[in-house]
């Protein structure tokens, strides 16, 4: 039987053995819950600030400041204009483009994720007519086959969140009736529940944290390349992938009154939020997790890569669940735990040098006792969701942290020809004499020293992160100068990445190899995810938009940028 197992009912049990190994992972995460025995020290959280918060959008916009900035919006809105029917001119119902070539890529699946995972960026732009076609596409796609192995999380964060946040938009009446009609929200919210089901095996492990992979085909779950990794590796994964979709499945259950994805979905995170084994830092899980055993085989620490959302799901789920969630004053906090140990430990300063004096401060990481001094792109997703906490549960000491976050990620962008962030950098951290990672070549000593940190990826693959932390910055603070910089951003973009078939990433971003401000192919890497849409174009558009549009106040918007409905 396929599907979602039941809570304490082994569904996909095969033998005695499985049987018992799933209810001891009952018993034990049972366990978590009663007993929630932190081995870090707490940060106070009052239950007043862990589920009721405070006001988190700007209030304070007089004489038409913080309205719509039309020009601009507008121009957001005419490049997923561009986007959207190049894709639909060369690929459409196939996953991607390649922006240079126009040909067609099948990297999710190939159920059309450009179409599913851009549906609510149409809808907050309010482009009908391609909405109309998206929909159209969506509610045939089948999606019990597939010629691939499916990722239950990018999976999730694409397709079932795109799905529930089309439906939450559409009762939210921002969506025309003539497209999203009652007929076609009961088809959208099939089309939810039938991919929910066909991912349940990915669930059925001892501990409940999902499989790598699942095999549509054979209903089960499987591991990511164990031909490849040590026996004790093949079953492990960055903390991300256990802790990210809380909210989608919060979601669907709400929509259907199902609680089997909800409680899946904690389950899945229980080993992460009730961690029984020490680390060294509070609030921070070691990672990567062995899902059969819940145990950490590494001691790697990092809100980057691999690690990210489920620090950002901490925070998102205190504000998406009802305040009579019991959890959610553990899940505050857990969150304001690990980003103290971010701001104590795994943040510092850049060293000031002769051409650049001025210090800025980026996120590393630790790997045993081991500073990395080495930040990803991804990593800029952290000041807004740190700014978005601080205002919400009222921790003032973190807000100047957030903000100091984001203008180092802005210094980053501003420091290239291209005006565009590399994939990642590295710095030479303050009162450290021997960094971890030093500049490997001439060129990397250079920016090093003019710039104070170095391109150790200087590729730009059309990410979200920055851009996403200043539509936070900007609706939280009211600051003109977040819009500022927004723009700095999709002024580039349109300069050096608007391709034949779409946009395309920068191979490197201090390189953009323009000619009269055209860009040579070479330049170029013919890729274009669906998260650009979903996530970059839109976060740009509504930091343009006038504030009341997705208001943060009613609205939460999960890791792939779909937005959520607060339910009080």
């Amino acid at each position: 039987m396929a599907g979602f197992r039941r809570w304490g009912v082994a569904k996909f049990t095969k033998n005695p053995e499985s049987s018992f190994k799933i209810l001891t992972a009952v018993l034990v995460i049972t366990l978590y819950l009663l007993i929630k025995d932190f081995s870090s020290p707490s940060v106070p959280i009052s239950k007043r600030d862990s589920t009721s918060g405070a006001r988190i959008q700007y209030g304070g916009w007089l004489y038409g400041s913080g309205y719509e900035d039309v020009e601009k919006a507008e121009a957001v809105r005419n490049a997923m204009r561009y986007s959207f029917h190049k894709y639909r001119e060369q690929a459409w119902g196939s996953d991607d483009v390649r922006p240079v070539t126009g040909e067609t890529l099948n990297s999710r699946n190939g159920w059309g994720a450009f179409i599913v995972d851009s549906a609510t960026t149409l809808v907050l732009m309010g482009l009908w007519e391609e909405l109309a076609l998206s929909v159209q596409h969506i509610v045939g796609i089948d999606f019990t086959t597939t010629p691939s192995l499916v990722d239950p999380f990018e999976t999730t964060i694409r397709y079932i969140g795109g799905l529930v946040s089309l439906i939450d938009l559409s009762e939210a009446g921002i969506v025309p009736g003539d497209i999203v009609t009652p007929e076609i929200r009961a088809q959208l919210l099939r089309q939810a529940v039938t991919l929910a089901q066909a991912l349940g095996p990915a669930y059925d492990t001892p501990t409940g944290m999902p499989w790598a992979l699942v095999d549509f085909e054979l209903k089960k779950g499987v591991p990511l390349h164990p031909e490849s990794q040590p026996p004790e590796k093949a079953t492990a994964q960055g903390l991300a992938r256990s802790g990210s979709a809380i909210l989608e499945y919060r979601v669907l259950t709400r929509m259907t009154g199902d609680e089997v994805y909800a409680k899946n979905a904690t389950v899945a995170w229980a080993p992460l939020v009730w961690s029984p084994w020490s680390s060294a830092l509070p609030g921070i899980v070691d990672g990567p997790i062995d899902w059969v055993t819940g145990r950490p085989v590494g001691r790697e620490r990092s809100w980057d890569a691999g690690f990210d959302s489920y620090y950002e799901y901490l925070l998102k789920i205190t504000l998406l669940a009802p305040p009579s969630d019991q959890q959610l004053p553990d899940y505050a906090q857990r969150f304001f735990q690990a980003a103290d140990s971010l701001r104590t430990v795994l943040t510092t300063r850049t060293t000031p040098t002769e051409q650049h004096p001025m210090q800025h401060i980026f996120i590393g990481a630790q790997n045993g006792n081991t500073y990395i001094n080495q930040m990803s792109h991804l990593a800029c997703f952290a000041p807004g969701t740190i700014l978005l906490g601080a205002t919400h549960h009222n921790h003032p000491d973190l807000h100047a942290y957030a903000i100091a976050l984001l203008e180092g990620c802005r210094h980053v962008y501003t420091s290239t020809p291209s005006k565009i962030g590399p994939g990642g950098w590295n710095w030479h951290p303050l009162l450290q004499d021997r960094p971890h990672i030093t500049p490997r070549t001439e060129e990397q000593t250079a920016q090093l020293s003019a710039l104070g940190f170095f391109a150790s990826y200087p590729r730009y693959e059309l990410r979200p992160e920055y851009v996403e932390s200043l539509f936070y910055a900007y609706r939280i603070t009211g600051e003109q100068r977040f819009r500022d910089w927004a723009w700095e951003v999709f002024q580039g973009i349109e300069q050096f990445c608007k391709a034949p078939y779409g946009y395309a990433g920068l191979h490197d971003v201090f390189r953009p190899r323009h000619t009269d401000f055209v860009v040579e192919q070479g330049a170029w890497q013919n890729m274009q995810e669906s998260f650009f849409a979903a996530e970059t174009l839109k976060y740009l558009f509504l930091t343009f938009a006038h504030p009341d549009v997705v208001t943060l106040d009613a609205w939460v918007f999960n890791t792939e940028g779909h937005p959520f409905r607060m339910i009080r």
